[in-house]
């Protein structure tokens, strides 16, 4: 069962519409940027020495990802509180 959630964020002085989805029990984000940008589809990633890292699906994006990952992160854990 897919779960949704969506919001907006300011990210480099431009909005960002965040839409996430957990499909097949897998945390997805796709972004939608204002500024002229393509859409981006993000997800959190382990290495093999267990260390989490934002990537874009499919690669290609990473530098992006890198950015914009840790802004949704930022906002997911101001909600819990």
């Amino acid at each position: 069962m897919e779960q949704r959630e969506n919001f907006e964020l300011d990210f480099k002085g431009n909005k960002i519409r965040v839409r996430k989805r957990t499909v097949s029990g897998r945390v997805i984000f796709g972004i939608q940027f204002f500024d002229g940008r393509e859409d981006l589809v993000i997800t959190r990633a382990k290495h093999a020495d267990a260390l989490n890292f934002w990537t874009s699906l499919p690669e290609g994006r990473q530098k992006e990802a890198e950015e914009v990952g840790p802004v949704i992160a930022a906002h997911l854990k101001e909600e819990d509180i």
